[in-house]
This record gives C-alpha cells, sequence and structure tokens, in this order.
C-alpha cells in the first residue's frame, strides 16, 4: 500500500467486543464542499488479490463492521471502507449531528468520487470490487453506472432500491414531504417520521436474527454515541424517494454495465426485495440470490448465513478475474 496523505487523522473506536480487525490506517479526506469525510483502509498479511470498496448502509459506520472486514481480510483482500457523510464520525450536513440531511442524494456519489482516485486507486492495489449494503447498493449503483471503469464487480448485499411500506403510503409521502419543509424547513424532522432513538423508544431489533452480534453494534453505540444517527431530515427524504423512483427506470438501469450480483434477505422487513428483482432483470450483467433465512442485515447474520454470503460474493468477484 503506498502512503495516504489524510488531510487530517481519525480515529477508530475499539472496544473489547468489537476490537480492530488489524493494523490499519484512519483518516479524514474533504469532500469538494469542505466536509471531512472518514475512511479506513486495511491491509490482509498476504499479497492482496485486489481491494474490496466496503460501503455502509443507512446510520452504520466504519466500527460496525470489524467482523466483516476481518473475514475480507482472511480472504486477502485489501479494504477500504469510505464513510458516508452524517455517519459516524464524518461530517454532516444537519445542524444536528444525529440527523440526516441531504440537498440531493448523489451527493453521496459525489464524496465518492472525491475520494475513489486520491484513496482507492491512490493508495490500494487493483482490481476493485465494490461490496455494499442496503443504501451503499443504492449509492454504489449510481456510481457505478457514471463511472463503469471503477469496479471489475460489485456487490449487493439486500440493496436499498424499494422499501417496504405500501404503494400509497409512498405516494401520500411525496406528496406531504414538500408542503412539510416549505413550513418547517428542509432539515428538520418530520411529524411522520419523527427521531428513531429516544429514551422512551429505543432501538428495536429489525434487522438480523443474531441477538449477540445486534448487542455487540448496539454496546458500540453506548461506548460512543458520536457514531449514532437518530433519523433523518425532512429533505433526506424527499430525495431518497425520488431517487428511488429515477434509479428504477429500466432505461436507467440498461446503462448499468458492471456486473452485479445481489444478496437477497429471505426475511427483510426494511426494503423491497420485488424492486431488487426488477434491478437484476434490467441491467446488462445481474445475478442474484436469495439467503432464505436472512433478515435485513446479512453481514451481521448468524455464522452460516453470513459466511455462505461472503462465500458467493468472494466466488462471483473470483470469476470476474478468472482467479
Amino acid at each position: 500500500m503506498q502512503k495516504i496523505e489524510w488531510d487530517s487523522p481519525a480515529e477508530l473506536v475499539a472496544v473489547a467486543d468489537n476490537p480492530l480487525p488489524a493494523v490499519g490506517e484512519a483518516g479524514y479526506l474533504y469532500a469538494r464542499d469542505g466536509k471531512k469525510l472518514r475512511n479506513g483502509v486495511f491491509m490482509p498479511r498476504k499479497t492482496p488479490r485486489g481491494t474490496i470498496v466496503l460501503m455502509t448502509g443507512y446510520s452504520e459506520f466504519i466500527e460496525k463492521y470489524f467482523e466483516t472486514i476481518g473475514d475480507l481480510l482472511a480472504r486477502d483482500y485489501c479494504v477500504a471502507v469510505l464513510e458516508w457523510r452524517g455517519h459516524g464520525l464524518s461530517e454532516g450536513n444537519s445542524k444536528d449531528p444525529q440527523r440526516l440531511h441531504l440537498r440531493h442524494f448523489d451527493q453521496n456519489v459525489e464524496d465518492l468520487e472525491d475520494r475513489f482516485d486520491r484513496l482507492v486507486r491512490g493508495a490500494c492495489p487493483p482490481p476493485y470490487f465494490g461490496l455494499a449494503h442496503s443504501m451503499g447498493g443504492q449509492i454504489s449503483l449510481r456510481a457505478a453506472r457514471k463511472h463503469p471503469d471503477w469496479f471489475t464487480a460489485l456487490a449487493h448485499s439486500a440493496p436499498m432500491f424499494g422499501l417496504r411500506l405500501n404503494r400509497n403510503v409512498i405516494r401520500t409521502l411525496r406528496v406531504t414531504l414538500p408542503w412539510l419543509a416549505l413550513f418547517s424547513g428542509s432539515d428538520n424532522w418530520s411529524r411522520f417520521d419523527p427521531p428513531t432513538r429516544t429514551a422512551e423508544n429505543p432501538g428495536s431489533n429489525f434487522v438480523t436474527s443474531d441477538q449477540a452480534r445486534y448487542a455487540r453494534n448496539e454496546g458500540v453505540l453506548r461506548f460512543d454515541p458520536r457514531l449514532q444517527v437518530n433519523g433523518r431530515s425532512i429533505g433526506w427524504s424527499m430525495t431518497m424517494f425520488a431517487t428511488l423512483r429515477r434509479t428504477q427506470a429500466p432505461r436507467y438501469l440498461k446503462g448499468v454495465s458492471t456486473p452485479l450480483f445481489i444478496g437477497t434477505a429471505g426475511r427483510d422487513v426494511i426494503v423491497d426485495n420485488a424492486a431488487q428483482a426488477h434491478i437484476i432483470a434490467h441491467v446488462q450483467d445481474g445475478h442474484a440470490k436469495t439467503y432464505a433465512d436472512a433478515m435485513h442485515e446479512i453481514m451481521m447474520e448468524k455464522d452460516s448465513v453470513r459466511q455462505t454470503f461472503l462465500d458467493d460474493v468472494d466466488a462471483f468477484f473470483a470469476e470476474r478475474t478468472g482467479a
């Protein structure tokens, strides 16, 4: 790995139940608007087979993936984790540091652009693969369409291409949210979507059947509340719904040439699995597999599920390189 010229140093939060996966580097790089975005790069002990750009989901942070990073290092990949703005210890747009706010959803794609050449290509060995969960899947697909030369292959875990909401509810929100933004301001809580984690309404587990891994991740947040995302602004929801709609357009999807593998969680109650099937049917080179026993966070699931998923992703990447 070449020396990384960080704009400023960054910390990684390690606790006894969630130790650092290996010796790595962490630092901030500035986005084009000056926001400080945290990143981590980890190298395997052996010569790397390539680099996996690990892209996390909504409200997630680098530390949540320490175990998965360790698994990927054991498979001889370099791992680069590029944290999203407003997540973890990366600066966000909202006046409330625990609320996500975006003016347009592709600001996340721009944040990838600001770091891909400088960090991934600048310091990590090729070939480059993408591994993204949930919201990270939405962002990475749009990035791959815009930059077909970035990833040799792209794999998704329960990507966010649609939500498990009634269509009438979605239509109502699309009409209502702009009015709420007009009168309340776009960087504010919606009365339909208040803060998700309060003393009266603590977090609930709708994402994994592995209670130990869920408790571990909750423990990290209790140890360092700075990592906690507590919900989204009216503006964030508005641009999210608009982006979901644009991404599902068949003409848009036909422009995605990067080989894509989607791991669908059979017991998902967060995202719409039918939307994932729609994506696979319209991209140029799409592949999918359903993990029947998995809830939304496949990489946080029980050993048998998550290891099978990682095996499948590894095989998919290897096929694309002839390894």
